[in-house]
């Protein structure tokens, strides 16, 4: 009955995602919300009149709920609210994550990976650009990455294309439900997806591509990667959406830079030139800016090799408060800040620590 209730609670009219956030967390669960008398639900904040009037009525809601439910059964689709625990850790930390995701796929760990890449860019890449999206994907390969993107024309599908001929998991996020395929000309690329990766969606079986959807599921290819790279952009579209999507996600976002003045590279040369964005010509750059170690390889054997005593204490630190601030860590180093932002600029050359929005630092 949990089940059936999660998912009526994000069909009611009026609820959406943070609304149902903010029910569940008052009431103590999704079967709570409904069970709950007027009175009850007008207590709680940012609750008003028209919600709660959906929820007493939602008869329609719940039997819908039971279709999607026997919908999922037959066609093995997995169906996740925010509080279950296999949800994807990473997007649950974003505030604006969906209240409940439905999965198609080989399996749900693929979502703990640790390390998971999106790769966003234009519909309608140069030659030159679907090359290189290829041989980036092919550059992840080492380092045992899980690739996530939208299926979407251009460089969405040509990543998952790339990763499926390289058995590399890889998922797409739809803008609509899982009883369809678009655009259907991707079906035979995402049948493939699913035996070793899978589709994903927060939407039900029945809901048609939108054009308010697909700018939404954006929130969600950001919000469960480590980061987002783009390969191809213009000035504006769903790559710049993703962006800002990543930005306020706090993650790390890397571009490929294009020729000065080539239409199809604007955004991309805008966002290194910003700032908003750390160039990369390669999956190398990006495995090295994160810190990230070829599958096999000691990680450990080697985080102390050749630091010097003030480096290693900085270590040691940031080890031990994972997402320290500057201010917090200059007064426990004792360091002038001076020699503090040298030492931290030769770890993350090194490779051992990274800097994270707002100035605050990991160890890799």
């Amino acid at each position: 009955m949990s089940l059936l209730h999660q998912i009526a609670l994000t069909l009611v009219p009026q609820v959406g995602a943070m609304t149902a956030k903010t029910l569940v967390s008052y009431c103590g669960s999704a079967e709570a919300v409904f069970q709950s008398r007027q009175k009850e639900l007008l207590r709680i904040p940012g609750i008003g009149p028209v919600v709660v009037q959906s929820i007493l009525q939602s008869a329609e809601a719940l039997k819908q709920a039971e279709q999607e439910l026997r919908y999922l059964e037959q066609y093995d689709i997995q169906a996740l609210f925010y509080t279950d625990p296999q949800y994807p850790a990473r997007l649950r930390q974003s505030a604006d994550s969906p209240a409940l995701l439905y999965f198609k796929g080989s399996s749900l760990h693929l979502m703990e990976k640790e390390r998971i890449v999106a790769v966003v860019g234009t519909r309608q890449p140069s030659d030159h650009g679907r090359t290189l999206c290829e041989a980036l994907v092919e550059g992840f390969l080492p380092y045992n990455v899980l690739l996530v993107s939208g299926l979407a024309f251009g460089v969405d599908v040509t990543a998952h294309r790339k990763a499926v001929s390289l058995g590399m998991p890889n998922i797409g996020v739809l803008g609509h439900g899982l009883g369809s395929i678009y655009p259907a000309q991707h079906r035979s690329v995402a049948l493939r997806m699913i035996e070793n990766g899978g589709l994903l969606s927060e939407y039900a079986h029945d809901a048609l591509p939108d054009r308010e959807h697909f700018p939404m599921r954006n929130r969600i290819i950001s919000g469960m990667s480590d980061l987002v790279l783009v390969v191809e952009t213009a000035a504006s579209g769903g790559s710049m959406i993703t962006v800002q999507f990543a930005e306020r996600q706090g993650r790390e976002v890397f571009a490929i830079p294009g020729r000065p003045g080539d239409a199809k590279s604007i955004g991309c040369n805008y966002l290194i030139k910003a700032e908003r964005a750390k160039l990369a010509e390669s999956a190398a750059d990006i495995a090295y800016r994160m810190g990230w170690e070829e599958a096999g390889q000691n990680k450990q054997g080697k985080l102390f090799h050749d630091l010097n005593d003030t480096e290693e204490k900085l270590v040691n630190i940031i080890r031990g408060q994972p997402d320290i601030p500057i201010d917090r860590l200059t007064v426990e180093a004792g360091l002038e800040p001076g020699l503090l932002a040298s030492r931290i600029l030769d770890l993350e050359f090194k490779g051992i620590i990274r800097t994270l929005p707002g100035k605050r630092y990991r160890v890799c």
